[in-house]
């Protein structure tokens, strides 16, 4: 009985683990990939660069769910399509207080991200009002 007692919080314990590793690798992505251009923050540049809080309004316009898997950041960040979806997905998530559902996937975003947009402006969603 201690054995198994022992082995079950083991598993938990590795559960709680593999979540937090996953949370601190999407925020040392976004870090890495994003931030740059969006600021640790996620507030952008005004005039520049869009602000993420308030992203997921566009997941509700025709169109918005690929548009965000299609602008340049994303489209050619050096991430494997699984940790983009992942990534994308936490950004939503830390930022919008929203999530994709579906959540994004890396099939998804594989097939999203081999025809990025040229120009964010003229390809964004009419409807959106993302708050910059």
């Amino acid at each position: 009985m201690k054995k198994a007692v022992v082995l079950t919080l083991f598993v938990g314990w590795i559960a709680i683990a593999s979540v937090s590793r996953a949370a601190e690798s999407n925020a040392e992505n976004y870090l890495l990939h994003c931030s740059g251009c969006h600021g640790a923050d996620g507030r952008g540049v005004p005039g520049v660069t869009p602000s993420l809080h308030g992203i997921a309004e566009l997941l509700e316009r025709p169109g918005g769910r690929a548009y965000l898997g299609r602008v340049p950041g994303v489209a050619q960040a050096a991430l494997d399509d699984r940790k983009l979806a992942a990534l994308l997905n936490w950004v939503l998530t830390e930022f919008s207080q929203h999530s994709a559902d579906p959540p994004y996937s890396g099939k998804e975003m594989h097939r999203l991200r081999k025809n990025p947009l040229r120009d964010t402006v003229s390809g964004r969603p009419t409807q959106a009002s993302t708050k910059e």
